[in-house]
């Protein structure tokens, strides 16, 4: 077999996490040497010997990844391995991407020609957030921008309701078996985004949920968006993860300010105070975009060209940083980061971190 039928035959081995599976796969050094490796090397890499006597099992039992998926594909269910052309390329980012992807509706959302943002916040949300969420979402949905969220209560179901609402096109992370919705109450959006969206997992159908699998199912809407947005966090909430994980991929973040006094909203205000991007108008996302683009090379000011060209050589970087490695004034520097944020001709990160937009980068003429 092939890598690609490999990834597929062992993501769907019986009490093999995906999270340890890809472990594996890096110690052995791929798909295929882990495949051909004996059950003492399996124990000595960290695995119980009761699971690699499954293991074991399973490989003697000689699955076919082409019956294996012609089975998922009887119950509408895809599996992507990543050696896949559909396979999403923005996952890719990731450092661990998933070895295989189950995918139940349209597999065209994942493309990465599609403009795609994520959608995310608390499961307590107020009304303040949920009207947010809804114009947020609603708009993107409007313009056919593809919004992906993670199907939980609060936050993550009012956007994906919102899109729905327009007939626009949204995608699911789910945190279990792609068979199985959770939580129960969303069960109308689940079966909506089956039929005219998209519902996306790395764990075998069947999966249980597990309190592990948020983090690992947040970093997937991150990785699958261009950009995050933050609606309302409070200060523990899993948002933050997705939010973390977009900033470590490079995606800019944007956060909704929320009340001062609402605990609802401490940790996307937090975001704010680390440098997030306010979003205070969904409009503002495109016309964003759209300044982005006519920020071409040959626009950069004569008095920003040091900064710029410095940015340049050592994104990303903090505006002090880059002011000693490139021996410019630090004064000139924050100032020249500004102007140039303001122009979106660069993004500051949560971190404090500056880098050049794509659209911007380049020589002057």
């Amino acid at each position: 077999m092939g890598d690609a039928e490999l990834e597929i035959v062992w993501s769907m081995c019986p009490g093999l996490a995906p999270r340890a599976l890809r472990r594996l796969v890096r110690v052995f050094g791929g798909i295929g040497p882990f495949h051909e490796a004996r059950v003492e090397e399996w124990v000595a890499c960290g695995v119980d010997a009761a699971q690699a006597d499954r293991m074991e099992a399973w490989r003697r039992s000689r699955p076919s990844a082409d019956r294996l998926k012609s089975e998922l594909e009887r119950r509408g269910i895809f599996v992507l391995a990543r050696g896949d052309d559909d396979y999403p390329a923005r996952l890719f980012d990731l450092p661990d991407p998933p070895l295989a992807l189950f995918v139940r509706g349209r597999r065209d959302l994942l493309s990465p020609e599609r403009e795609v943002f994520g959608v995310v916040g608390t499961r307590r949300m107020t009304s303040y957030g949920m009207e947010a969420a809804r114009w947020i979402a609603g708009e993107m949905g409007r313009r056919r921008a593809v919004v992906v969220s993670g199907l939980a209560l609060g936050i993550d179901a009012t956007a994906h309701a919102a899109v729905l609402e327009v007939g626009g096109d949204t995608v699911g992370v789910l945190g279990c078996g792609i068979d199985r919705v959770y939580p129960p109450a969303n069960r109308r959006w689940y079966e909506q985004i089956a039929s005219t969206g998209t519902l996306v997992s790395e764990y075998p159908p069947s999966t249980p949920v597990r309190k592990y699998h948020f983090p690992e199912r947040n970093r997937l809407i991150a990785a699958l968006s261009q950009a995050v947005i933050v609606v309302q966090a409070g200060e523990k909430s899993g948002a933050l993860i997705t939010a973390q994980c977009a900033l470590d991929l490079g995606r800019d973040v944007y956060a909704v300010p929320g009340p001062i006094t609402s605990r609802a909203s401490r940790g996307v205000n937090r975001l704010l105070f680390d440098g997030a991007i306010p979003l205070v108008d969904p409009n503002d996302l495109f016309s964003g975009q759209a300044d982005a683009q006519s920020a071409s090379p040959q626009t950069i000011p004569a008095h920003l060209e040091p900064c710029y060209r410095a940015l340049e050589r050592h994104q990303p970087i903090r505006a002090g940083e880059l002011a000693a490695v490139a021996h410019l004034d630090l004064g000139y520097v924050f100032g020249a980061l500004l102007e140039m944020e303001l122009a979106a001709m660069v993004a500051r990160h949560p971190d404090g971190t500056y880098h050049i937009r794509p659209s911007a980068a380049g020589s002057p003429a």
